[in-house]
């Protein structure tokens, strides 16, 4: 979603046009994004014993050998999608060839990697994470025309920044195993009240970024009112998480920065289709 909406801010109309890349796009984002979930309940049983012993490894549903299979099926699925996407644009619209290969390749290593190696290391997992949204928005703004645009930009950092504080702030949910199988986290390394107030210094970081379209992408009034919510509900993530930290809340927490990044997704889509015919808001 994050890819095709880069895609759509940056295109507008003409996105349609290029509907077979789109579909190749879903399908391959789909399919890394969900051999990262396979791959970290593979990497993170004894974890997950802990912290969720009902998941499917832990439970006995999935046998680990099964999970990993699927998640390299995944992979490959995503690669080869990345393939034709290049091999289609550059064959029909004589496009440049590389940018979805590239791509994938890097999003492939980077979920092989992250939880048997980055997530161990704290912060440099919750980075590769946020990396990963970021890298779908930027990826949309350049694979149709390799040129970079302010508005899909300003959008990557507020994205960055609002997921890189849920991730950060989930460590919370998982202290007890993460602890018990040495891996350090801002959770087990600062304890639940600092990494709630080190996650909402994010969101605070996503709320300047969500501001930032109106002065340099200029943007119109569609997107200050859809926006607005958005910003309302991180708000709202920052009150809460800084006066409860128990993981029941922070679950719901995570839930609601989900629904704050969709309402974001579909606030950069309208002023993506709708802005240039209002006009900006602010003239500089």
């Amino acid at each position: 979603m994050c890819a095709i909406v880069g895609i759509m801010v940056d295109m507008g109309k003409d996105t349609f046009w290029h509907y077979p890349s789109l579909i190749m796009i879903f399908v391959g984002g789909w399919a890394l994004s969900a051999s990262a979930m396979v791959l970290n309940d593979y990497f993170d049983i004894e974890v997950d014993k802990i912290n969720d012993p009902t998941r499917p490894i832990p439970s006995g549903q999935i046998k680990p050998k099964q999970a990993l299979h699927f998640g390299i099926i995944l992979i490959v699925i995503g690669v080869l999608m990345g393939i034709g996407i290049d091999t289609y644009e550059w064959l029909r619209w004589e496009s440049q060839f590389g940018v979805s290969i590239v791509t994938s390749i890097i999003c492939a290593i980077m979920v092989t990697t992250y939880t048997n190696y980055m997530k161990r290391y704290s912060v440099i997992g919750n980075l590769a994470v946020s990396i990963g949204v970021w890298l779908g928005f930027l990826y949309g703004d350049l694979v149709l025309d390799f040129d970079f645009e302010a508005l899909p930009e300003c959008m990557a950092f507020a994205a960055f920044m609002l997921n890189f504080g849920r991730e950060v702030m989930k460590g919370i949910i998982d202290i007890e195993g993460d602890r018990a199988n040495g891996v350090r986290t801002v959770a087990t390394i600062t304890g639940p009240k600092w990494t709630a107030i080190i996650a909402s210094s994010l969101w605070f970081l996503t709320i300047s970024g969500s501001i930032i379209p109106l002065f340099v992408a200029q943007a119109s009034v569609v997107y200050l009112s859809s926006i607005s919510v958005s910003i309302i509900l991180a708000a709202t993530c920052m009150i809460w998480v800084l006066s409860n930290q128990e993981i029941s809340t922070v679950r719901k927490i995570k839930t609601l920065v989900l629904w704050t990044m969709l309402i974001s997704l579909v606030a950069f889509t309208l002023e993506g289709f709708l802005g240039k015919i209002v006009g900006p808001l602010l003239n500089f």
